[in-house]
């Protein structure tokens, strides 16, 4: 299954950010922002209603002009991204490398662990199933549940680079909607 669950998902190696990144911390909103950013926007995407330029500003979005200096080396493959408007240093959205995909990334703080967390914890209140958890190689956890239309995945990876004082990337959230057939049979042990 891990297999599985891994070519569905954005394979990235992780590096840190140039020195001179402000590292927020203490932000009481990061967390909340970084989870609403996965039904209001994820979702969407998920199900073919993605961000676009002519309608970022109704999902509280900026629209950048390429990939971000500080995401190019790890998400150079993802073409299209946009700044959360209510935490522009920190959360960004890919889109358009898969069809379908939504991409939430977050950078440039201390608090990767909280944001984790609490989405881990809204997630599963929320009527998500934790079917794969964290090992001691891979910072992996994949939620799923089920929707009319299949299964909502949120593969949450992180946190990363604990020894560079938050900055660069920190963690990311993964979200695509695999029709129900497909998601049964890789449960199914082989």
């Amino acid at each position: 299954m891990r297999r599985a669950l891994a070519a569905i998902f954005l394979a990235c190696s992780l590096g840190a950010a140039p020195a001179s990144t402000k590292v927020s911390s203490a932000d009481p909103d990061l967390a909340i922002a970084f989870f609403n950013a996965i039904p209001d926007i994820c979702f969407q995407t998920a199900r073919g209603h993605g961000p676009t330029a002519e309608n970022a500003g109704a999902l509280l979005l900026d629209p950048l002009p390429g990939i971000p200096p500080s995401l190019r080396a790890n998400f150079g493959n993802i073409p299209t991204w946009f700044r959360l408007k209510s935490k522009p240093e920190n959360i960004f959205v890919g889109v358009g490398d898969r069809m379908h995909a939504c991409h939430l990334v977050l950078t440039d703080t201390t608090q990767a662990q909280e944001v984790q967390s609490k989405a881990k914890a809204i997630l599963a209140a929320t009527g998500f199933t934790m079917v794969k958890g964290p090992t001691l190689n891979d910072t992996m956890t994949v939620f799923a549940k089920q929707a009319p239309d299949g299964y909502m995945l949120v593969a949450l990876q992180g946190p990363f680079n604990a020894t560079d004082g938050g900055a660069g990337v920190q963690a990311v959230a993964d979200v695509n909607l695999m029709p129900k057939a497909m998601f049964e049979a890789m449960l199914k042990p082989h």
